[in-house]
Order: structure tokens, then C-alpha cells, then sequence
């Protein structure tokens, strides 16, 4: 069975590496870098392309960086204003994501809704009932 490299807790780290991305952007750059984040020998682009997430992000992220690259600006010399570019640019890319993940989510529950509402015996007042139900404390001892 093959290794599984992208996990919950190393989706966030591939995706923060594709929203600090600046240059040109390939699969195989892609890969390459997170696999030395990740401490991997080597990443394959096809993995990593089984992750629907990444590569949302990484096409969002394409198209960013094309505009820019329509967009050039003089650049200045000061160091602070360029990091501070490099932040603006971070952010805003992952808001891009986030936004657009977050639309996907509202699409799936929208779905949902409607596709409980369409099922013959479910009654919506106790699913919500139960729905609306809050967490169980948790006991530690």
C-alpha cells in the first residue's frame, strides 16, 4: 500500500507552501519544495494532484501569479516594502482560497438541505432538533 504523504495535518502546511509561492510555479517546483518541507525524498505531481484541495489552490494560485506577471510594477528597493508585498500577497492568496473553500461548503450544504428536504420520512423539525443538539462535555481526567 503506498505512503500517504498529504494527511490532515500536512494539508495545511502543502497549502500555506502554495499561498507563499512566488515565480514560476510547476507541479515539479511544486513538489519539490514541499517535499523538502515535508522531509520527503520526492513527491510525485501526480500524488499530489489527487488532493482536490491542492489543486484548487494551485490553479487560484496559477492564475494570481499570471496576472501579476501582466502587472508588473516597478519595484522598489526597500527591503521592509517588499516583505511587506511578499505578506500582502501571501494573505490575499490564501483569502482567495479560504473564500472560495468556504463557497464550496456553502454549495454542499445547500445541497444537502435540499436533498434531506426531497427524502420521504425525515422530519426536518427533529433533524434539526438533533442537529442543534450541543457537543458532549468532555471528561479528562
Amino acid at each position: 500500500m503506498p505512503k500517504t504523504i498529504i494527511t490532515e495535518k500536512t494539508l495545511p502546511v502543502a497549502l500555506h507552501e502554495i499561498d507563499q509561492w512566488s515565480g514560476k510555479l510547476t507541479w515539479e517546483l511544486y513538489a519539490a519544495r514541499l517535499a523538502s518541507v515535508l522531509g520527503e525524498e520526492r513527491i510525485s505531481r501526480y500524488t499530489l494532484m489527487s488532493y482536490p484541495p491542492l489543486v484548487q489552490a494551485f490553479n487560484a494560485k496559477k492564475d494570481v501569479l499570471r496576472d501579476a506577471i501582466q502587472n508588473v510594477r516597478d519595484s522598489d528597493s526597500d527591503f521592509t516594502l517588499d516583505f511587506a508585498k511578499e505578506q500582502i500577497a501571501t494573505l490575499e492568496s490564501k483569502l482567495a482560497r479560504l473564500e472560495t473553500q468556504l463557497n464550496l461548503f456553502r454549495e454542499q450544504f445547500v445541497r444537502w438541505q435540499h436533498n434531506l428536504y426531497m427524502m420521504p420520512g425525515v422530519d426536518m423539525e427533529k433533524l434539526n432538533a438533533q442537529l442543534d443538539k450541543p457537543l458532549p462535555g468532555i471528561r479528562r481526567q
